[in-house]
């Protein structure tokens, strides 16, 4: 069993509120549901200094691109594979 700290899980609450609250213009600050659920968990692993400020976790997680899940990778990169963007 997963043990989170109540600190976790307030951090994890405010980054969903966060994002949920967000106006829609620009939409695309907040990104796509596809990549808030490919990222989320490294989100708070690499950028959780940064919640609630959407732009900011974007900029962390591209600085950890390498270091990102494979998941998270697809979507930083416009959400395709490389091998798809290539043909």
């Amino acid at each position: 069993m997963i043990q989170v700290s109540f600190r976790q899980m307030c951090v994890a609450a405010s980054f969903v509120i966060t994002a949920s609250l967000l106006p829609m213009a620009p939409a695309a600050a907040q990104g796509t549901a596809a990549q808030r659920a490919g990222c989320e968990g490294d989100a708070f692993k690499f950028c959780s200094n940064y919640i609630p400020f959407v732009h900011m976790i974007e900029n962390c997680l591209y600085r950890n691109m390498r270091n990102l899940t494979p998941a998270c990778r697809v979507q930083m990169q416009g959400g395709t594979t490389q091998n798809q963007s290539r043909r």
